[in-house]
């Protein structure tokens, strides 16, 4: 069996999921990833499913699988999203309700799967990605920064019921970051969201992967039920 920990990335394929994936890879983690898409192309010890995180008897399968297949799981990152923009009087049940389903169900199908295998193992760490969009109630993504939201508060809960289990549950909510999903923003938009921000710039990848990296690590067992919000102060 190989001793190196066993990280799980969720929406693995492009963008921030990809960036965590080539992070984890370099910390020498063996990386397990999922997107409604094809694999990302890296290099190191990495294998793909497909799969949509609001199904819960697919999730339930996937979970097991690694776990059966890799002795366990050490590391969980719910980075699966999904953003919708749109004034509230606008947006239309179905969009909100997938939003809530990628988002929020997404992030809890896999972390309570998750947890009851790192419950066995006495070891996890659980890092969900939120957003800005929480700490500046951002008009026209009011169906999405309640998801983000719902996740910081199903993160600070499920924080204080592993807590005796060696499991740790965190949140980073990053800002701007050079997505696709920014195309939704439009420049204008980018540029607003930029100037509420502490830190008024973009921000990397490889800046997001850093701060995941931190909370993965086994070092952090101190910190749980925390929120880190990146170049914004809340």
């Amino acid at each position: 069996m190989d001793p190196r920990k066993v990280a799980l990335v969720t929406g693995a394929s492009r963008g921030i999921g990809r960036g965590l994936v080539e992070r984890f890879l370099s910390d020498g983690y063996r990386v397990v990833g999922c997107s409604r898409g094809e694999a990302p192309q890296v290099d190191g010890d990495y294998e793909h499913t497909r799969l949509d995180v609001s199904d819960e008897r697919a999730v339930h399968r996937w979970i097991g699988d690694v776990a059966r297949s890799h002795q366990g799981i050490d590391v969980v990152v719910n980075n699966a999203g999904f953003l919708a923009t749109a004034p509230s009087l606008i947006t239309p049940a179905s969009t909100a309700e997938e939003v809530m389903r990628t988002n929020f169900l997404g992030t809890f199908l896999v972390s309570r799967e998750a947890a009851k295998v790192m419950i066995r193992g006495s070891y996890g760490r659980i890092v969900n990605i939120a957003s800005m969009a929480c700490g500046v109630h951002m008009e026209g993504a009011s169906a999405y920064a309640a998801s983000k939201s719902a996740v910081i508060e199903y993160s600070k809960v499920l924080a204080k019921e592993l807590a005796e289990r060696n499991v740790t549950v965190n949140v980073v909510a990053p800002s701007i970051v050079e997505t696709q999903i920014l195309e939704k923003l439009g420049e204008e938009g980018i540029e607003r969201s930029r100037q509420v921000l502490t830190i008024k710039r973009n921000f990397t990848f490889e800046e997001v992967a850093h701060v995941v990296s931190f909370l993965a690590s086994p070092l952090t067992a101190c910190l749980t039920g925390q929120v880190l919000y990146l170049g914004l102060v809340v």
